[in-house]
C-alpha cells in the first residue's frame, strides 16, 4: 500500500493536468501494476475541439434561371423604388394567407432581412447581353438581386422564373421546372 501511495505521489508531481489524492475508497481511480487508470478529478477542463471556420461556397451557376422578360421586369421594379434600404426581391415558399396551401411569394427585401443561407441571383448579364452574370462575379457587387429564401431553395433549384404581364398591366410570376412544366408549390 505504501508503494501505491508513492506511485500516486510521483504521478501527481509529474502531471499538472490530473490531481490524484490519497483515497482508497474511490472505485473510479485504480492503480494496478501494469498501468494507471484515472477517470476523474481533473484540475483543468479537457481541451475543447476547435471549430472550423465555415467556408462560404460560391456556386458556379445560379440557383434559378431568369428569362430576359423576368430579368428586365425585376430590374425595372427595383430601379423605380425610392427606398434605398431595399436590396432586392425575395422568392419565398410559404403558407398562403387565404387558403391551406403553399405558395411562392415575391417580396421586396432589405439587407437586415437576409441570412447567410439565402442565395442571390444576379439580375445583370455579361457583355454579350445574354449570359447571366455568374455568382462568383455578382456575389459582392452591391447590385440588386433576386434572392432565393433558404426555405424555398430546394423546391426551386434549377427552375426558370418568367413573368406573365397582361394588357391591363397586371403581372404574374411563373416558375417552370427543368422539363418546362409550370411548377405547383403543393406538389
Amino acid at each position: 500500500q505504501q508503494q501505491q501511495q508513492q506511485q500516486r505521489q510521483n504521478l501527481a508531481q509529474q502531471s499538472n493536468y490530473w490531481s490524484i489524492q490519497n483515497h482508497n475508497h474511490c472505485p473510479m481511480c485504480t492503480i494496478n501494476p501494469i498501468n494507471i487508470t484515472i477517470r476523474h478529478h481533473s484540475t483543468n477542463p479537457p481541451p475543447k475541439p476547435k471549430k472550423r471556420a465555415k467556408k462560404k461556397i460560391i456556386p458556379r451557376k445560379a440557383a434559378i434561371i431568369l428569362t430576359p422578360k423576368a430579368r428586365s421586369f425585376f430590374q425595372s421594379l427595383l430601379s423605380g423604388l425610392s427606398n434605398p434600404d431595399i436590396v432586392g426581391i425575395m422568392l419565398d415558399y410559404k403558407q398562403s394567407s387565404s387558403s391551406p396551401r403553399m405558395v411562392f411569394s415575391f417580396d421586396f427585401v432589405k439587407m437586415d432581412q437576409l441570412t447567410e443561407e439565402d442565395e442571390g441571383v444576379s439580375l445583370e448579364v455579361l457583355e454579350d447581353g445574354v449570359t447571366p452574370k455568374p455568382p462568383s462575379e455578382s456575389q459582392n457587387d452591391g447590385l440588386p438581386k433576386l434572392y432565393v429564401h433558404h426555405s424555398a431553395f430546394m423546391k426551386v433549384l434549377g427552375s426558370t422564373v418568367d413573368v406573365d404581364i397582361d394588357k391591363s398591366g397586371m403581372f404574374k410570376p411563373i416558375l417552370y421546372d427543368r422539363e418546362g412544366n409550370m411548377m405547383d408549390p403543393n406538389v
